[in-house]
């Protein structure tokens, strides 16, 4: 208890050193007079309080008071938190499978991870998280309710979540895992579209990208399909790496701090293997930060074509600063700008042709479909027998993901629009 007392002390002759610093700095003694309190407040603590208490414990909570008073992103991380937190940008960690994050202090979900519990729970975009075991979230730090969330893989944990267009919560109970994320999937589709989805922005997505580009484009891919759906972001460098693949000039993202020389401009660079086909970026109210980055550059550079629904609205730059306790500071230092000088904060980008992510026009055995010919009364039947129920079973497969298919009708038409266009001017 000696050593703890002692390190208090010297954090607290530490900030009344800073105090005196922002002091001469600022010419005013609004911080030190605060840091003055801060410290009376800690030794009548300290003398008084019913219960001996431990200095590191007060020192930790007054960080976290502080910093979360500046806004959702910004956090202050324990050395233990620290090393849990820097295990999300390498691919794999433990828990649901989602990101999350405080809007308007309230615990929300920026998006399922693919193929996770949490996505396969049927957890959605902007649900909001207001009971984690029992324990109400309103009011808890971020860094806490990620605590709860997360856990030995194999255990339980019940979460209770409100959701737009239901009056009641909903209660699901979901088993933890170990997770593995891929950050970068693709594949051919018909007609030589291809398609590269992308989870998350982490380590090596960028050099990912281009390999999936490569891969595709031997298999004879023409046009390209990048789905953001869903992705919650990560690493500013992978999102100007893969805005990078695709662009052959021009800017595509401006970070700018509170003072105008902390401006930093990230630019696209032309190393000859750009795709130049025609090319539709999928987005929806999940996509956020990272891939907000690259939807943006894409959009305002006119390279593509963003498609599906407004995104999710996290404009803010975090910088990770290291501390000599082990532990890291997390700080809202800048915003992101888009090549239009636009910033999305709040916003969120809305795409040039709005889809939504089904088409309900009707309801069967309890499944949703589309109403069809056959479905209607008194149609008229077909002049010749078809039995091919491989092929019905393939295209029913095909309308399970609305927006991807209105996304490659969308690439049809326009090479055939392109033909017709060639034609035209060769006559």
């Amino acid at each position: 208890m000696k050593r703890k007392v002692i390190v208090a002390v010297l954090l607290i002759a530490f900030v009344i050193t800073a105090g005196t610093s922002l002091l001469r700095a600022g010419g005013s003694d609004q911080y030190y007079g605060g840091l003055r309190t801060f410290t009376n407040v800690l030794s009548i603590i300290k003398a008084n309080y019913v219960e001996k208490v431990d200095p590191q414990k007060l020192i930790t909570g007054a960080i976290r008071g502080m910093v979360g008073t500046l806004d959702p992103h910004s956090a202050y991380f324990t050395p233990k938190e620290y090393k849990e937190f820097q295990t999300i940008t390498t691919g794999e960690f433990g828990g649901l499978g989602m990101t999350v994050t405080l809007k308007d202090g309230i615990l929300t979900v920026v998006s399922p991870i693919e193929g996770t519990p949490a996505a396969r729970a049927g957890i959605k975009a902007n649900d909001k998280i207001i009971k984690i075991d029992g324990k109400n979230t309103p009011g808890m730090s971020l860094n806490k309710a990620v605590s709860l969330l997360r856990g030995k893989p194999g255990t339980k944990v019940t979460i209770s979540i409100l959701r737009k267009g239901k009056h009641k919560p909903i209660v699901v109970t979901i088993t933890r895992e170990i997770i593995h994320v891929k950050s970068v999937k693709h594949k051919m589709l018909k007609d030589k579209i291809g398609y590269i989805k992308i989870l998350q922005f982490q380590e090596n997505t960028g050099r990912n990208v281009k390999r999936a580009i490569k891969a595709l484009r031997k298999k004879g891919a023409i046009d390209l399909i990048l789905d953001l759906r869903n992705n919650p972001g990560g690493l500013l460098s992978q999102a100007v790496s893969v805005s990078d693949a695709f662009l052959t000039k021009g800017t595509i993202v401006s970070i700018r701090g509170r003072k105008k020389v902390d401006t930093t401009r990230f630019t696209a660079h032309d190393d000859g293997n750009e795709p130049t086909g025609n090319m539709i970026v999928l987005i929806n109210g999940g996509s956020a930060s990272a891939a907000e980055i690259v939807t943006g550059a894409l959009k305002d550079n006119k390279r593509a074509i963003i498609m599906g629904q407004k995104s999710f609205g996290k404009g803010s730059v975090q910088t990770l600063i290291p501390l000599d306790n082990g532990g890291a500071l997390k700080l809202t230092t800048a915003k992101y700008y888009t090549p239009n000088g636009k910033s999305i904060q709040a916003v969120g980008i809305t795409p040039d042709i709005s889809v939504p992510e089904k088409l309900i026009l009707a309801k069967k055995n309890n499944a949703l479909t589309r109403i069809r010919e056959v479905d209607l009364p008194h149609h008229f039947a077909a002049s010749q027998k078809i039995n091919n129920s491989k092929t019905l079973k393939q295209k029913k497969k095909l309308m399970t993901d609305y927006q991807l298919e209105r996304a490659v009708d969308l690439l049809i038409g326009l090479r055939i629009a392109k033909g017709i266009d060639a034609k035209k001017k060769a006559k």
